[in-house]
């Protein structure tokens, strides 16, 4: 029997911080996706993916926790392919885990629970959550909170990168981070407070502030010389805010999804801010982790 899974990355995060000392984000996931096929060896002709080291040890954790009760039972094949782009702050790896995670269990005969998901996942690396549906509050570390916040009113996005990479692993290794994040914790209480209440209200303009506000408080933590030229063509296209990746290189502008004026704004960027790429226009989803039996 074939699994096909799937899992949403993000735009970076609405945001992220700390409040009381604990650290969470809160998730933007998109309509780009990581895709898992179970007990399929060679999907395509003529070509073969090897798993990467995150996805591969997701697989050998899944089938530990799997063989613990049945020492016998086979471990299938999993392919995973991703239309996701890596090192930027999209997810990627998050979505790769979880859906490599995902498809192992089904193969095994066990659908794993979110939080047995969760877990798997953080046992990798520090991770988004994506794989909820609608948006979620998550410690991306420890996982002590997985707060389901409501579903995200559609928004579009249009997205640039500054270029370079980062690794998740080691960026939340710094040693003065945490001294870092519980500075800014006064301006993300107010970010959670403005996003709250635009999620309760479908208002895409408190969504807007709050990811804004959480986007220029995290200069000091990770700083993108280009967000406020960035963030200054947005507001004269009418964009609702601006959304980054809180540990990675993008940094998107939030819009309506009927408006119509975006390819403008995307011309005007390449053409004040030529150091910046054009990655994607994309929408969110709050569809979370889906798979299908074949």
């Amino acid at each position: 029997m074939t699994y096909y899974v799937r899992a949403p990355g993000t735009c970076g995060e609405f945001l992220q911080g700390s409040i009381n000392g604990q650290s969470f984000l809160v998730t933007c996931p998109i309509n780009r996706y990581s895709y898992a096929l179970s007990n399929v060896t060679h999907p395509f002709s003529q070509h073969y993916c090897a798993l990467q080291p995150k996805s591969a040890k997701a697989r050998e954790l899944v089938q530990r926790l799997l063989q613990k009760n049945n020492k016998n039972q086979a471990c299938p094949p999993v392919y995973v392919r991703s239309d996701i782009i890596q090192g930027k702050g999209m997810a990627s790896s998050s979505a790769d885990i979880s859906v490599t995670a995902m498809a192992t269990a089904l193969a095994m005969n066990y659908d794993l629970s979110l939080k047995e998901l969760e877990q798997i996942c953080l046992s990798v690396e520090p991770t988004d959550a994506s794989f909820y549906q609608g948006v979620t509050q998550f410690d991306y570390i420890k996982g002590t909170i997985s707060q389901p916040l409501g579903m995200c009113p559609p928004l579009k996005i249009l997205v640039f990168d500054e270029g370079g990479s980062i690794d998740t692993v080691s960026f939340n290794q710094q040693v003065d981070l945490q001294t870092k994040i519980l500075e800014k914790e006064s301006i993300i209480e107010e970010s959670l407070d403005l996003f709250k209440r635009g999620l309760n209200t479908h208002d895409i303009n408190l969504i807007g502030q709050a990811a804004t506000l959480s986007a220029f408080g995290n200069q000091r933590i990770l700083y993108k010389p280009n967000l406020y030229d960035f963030h200054d063509i947005g507001n004269y296209y009418n964009s609702v805010g601006t959304i980054i990746a809180h540990s990675g290189t993008i940094m998107g502008l939030l819009f309506p999804v009927d408006y119509g004026r975006i390819d403008d704004c995307k011309q005007e960027i390449m053409r004040k801010l030529p150091q910046l790429s054009y990655v994607d226009t994309v929408e969110t989803t709050n569809e979370g982790l889906t798979y299908i039996k074949r």
